[in-house]
């Protein structure tokens, strides 16, 4: 068992929940084994001072995390901060007060593609430290945690604006820990153990001799292992500058790597894989989980934290992340549940409702992997309706596309009627919107690649975006939405 069972969801990238869902998904939690919630809030906290970034977010307040911490620790659960100061700072960069902060002002090379990404990163100076452990002081005083994450992960442009003097001179890494340092040790002083993201410590083990007292690495990874392949597909300049192992496709083995060599302690963050797919990505979720839940215990790791993120808009609702959050719940807890039907009935459960909505939910979230393409950290069904983002690599299986098409029908015609249960209204309308999105990612990938089907049309769309607009508001907040919808192709 894991002393720390964690659950973090995204409530940046659009999608904030209203209180109401906040307070199920904490009996939800509670029910599933896990011991804290963090949200990942960003610009989605109501930081005073900073009114420009948050107004329109529909932000979490103080008062808000305060009220939803009494409501964990009466479940047991301790709520944490979870935010950024470094890199992902693309909502406080887009403020022409904030510009003058980042690493490169006027946008750094894309990821993927040719052109330039907005701003994201911030340099890496004593000002910038200190502006990051005032957001984090404000954010971690609205709960009771003694604990706090700062991110810190992904600085894509570090080296390439401001600090490139400071880079060529001294390299990345040694730049990347000592503002990283700047940042950690006044909260520890403060009495806060730090936790921040690992992934810029996974090919150069100098740096963990740096890392301060009182800091918690956190090694994420959302691939389950395989037999590899998929990291060939990417340019190499996006590996490097993501910061891969050599090795990616071995799973936490390989991210966790130079810790484990070191003999230093470390948490394991696997993924609900259901950001960028509408529906969950379940099949590597689930091995994804297990392999997380392994390395960690084999190495004695004092935590495990699911992530559950909301890339390119957060289109998924809850519910898609449910088979995910039972099976690491499950393994956190020592108790892996292996059998596709007891994680379909314990999903009934916590949801309160009849036999086989579970079973459903968790058979949606196979669709895209069953079209035997390969799509890292998303699914072949999603892509073809956004403009950005990892396509998938190979072409559909027939087979696979016919059976997905029925699954979309037969839960179109499910959730068409509401399931009992004290969410179950709501529950079947955000099923059923996020799986007309599914049909219609579908039938665009299908059209593409000659399956004998025709594309959706523009009207079918803009129909679905209507749907999904109802369906949100039902468990989520307003702000965010429109940028939500905006992001469609």
């Amino acid at each position: 068992m894991f002393e720390r069972r964690a659950y973090m969801l995204d409530v940046s990238r659009d999608r904030v929940p209203t209180q109401e869902t906040l307070e199920w998904l904490v009996e939800v939690l509670a029910e599933l084994g896990f011991n804290e919630l963090q949200l990942y809030v960003e610009h989605a906290f109501a930081y005073s001072g900073h009114r420009e970034v948050w107004e329109g977010a529909s932000p979490l307040t103080t008062a808000e995390l305060r009220g939803l911490d009494g409501v964990c620790q009466a479940r047991g659960i301790d709520l944490v901060g979870n935010m950024n100061c470094f890199g992902h700072m693309e909502r406080w960069l887009a403020h022409e007060r904030y510009r003058g902060l980042a690493e490169c002002p006027d946008g750094a090379p894309a990821l993927f593609g040719s052109g330039t990404m907005r701003p994201g990163c911030l340099a890496p100076t004593a000002q910038n430290a200190a502006f990051g452990v005032a957001l984090a002081r404000e954010l971690g005083g609205a709960v009771r945690s003694s604990r706090i994450h700062i991110g810190g992960d992904e600085p894509f442009e570090l080296g390439e604006g401001v600090s490139a003097p400071d880079v060529a001179a001294r390299g990345r890494e040694a730049v990347y820990i000592e503002h990283l340092t700047r940042i950690i040790e006044p909260l520890v002083g403060d009495g806060y153990q730090v936790m921040f993201w690992a992934d810029q410590f996974r090919r150069d083990s100098s740096l963990l001799d740096r890392i301060p007292d009182g800091a918690v690495p956190v090694v994420w990874n959302y691939e389950a292992p395989s037999e590899g392949g998929w990291e060939a597909m990417l340019p190499p300049d996006l590996l490097d500058r993501l910061a891969l192992p050599e090795d990616p496709h071995l799973g936490f083995q390989s991210h966790a790597r130079l810790f484990i060599e070191a003999g230093m302690p470390f948490w394991v963050a696997p993924g609900t894989g259901s950001w960028n797919t509408f529906i969950g990505r379940n099949l590597n979720a689930a091995a994804n989980i297990a392999d997380a839940a392994a390395i960690g215990a084999a190495h004695e790791s004092p935590g495990l934290l699911l992530t559950d993120w909301g890339d390119n808009g957060h289109f998924q609702p809850l519910p898609v992340s449910l088979p995910s959050m039972v099976r690491a719940g499950a393994a956190a807890t020592g108790e892996p549940v292996d059998d596709d039907a007891l994680v379909a009935e314990r999903i009934d459960e916590v949801l309160g409702c009849e036999r086989g909505v579970g079973a459903l939910i968790d058979r949606l979230g196979r669709i895209g992997e069953e079209l035997g393409m390969v799509s890292p950290n998303s699914s072949p069904i999603f892509t073809p309706l956004f403009a950005s983002g990892i396509p998938g690599f190979g072409e559909p299986d027939p087979e696979g596309f016919a059976r997905g098409m029925e699954t979309l029908a037969e839960a179109n015609e499910r959730f068409s009627r509401t399931i009992s249960g004290p969410r179950g209204a709501v529950i079947a309308a955000e099923m059923k919107s996020v799986c007309r999105f599914a049909e219609l990612g579908l039938r665009r990938l299908g059209a593409k690649h000659g399956l004998g089907i025709e594309a959706p049309e523009a009207g079918e769309i803009k129909e679905a975006a209507q749907a999904q607009r109802a369906a949100w508001l039902l468990s989520s907040r307003h702000g965010g939405l429109d940028d939500s919808i905006s992001k469609l192709n």
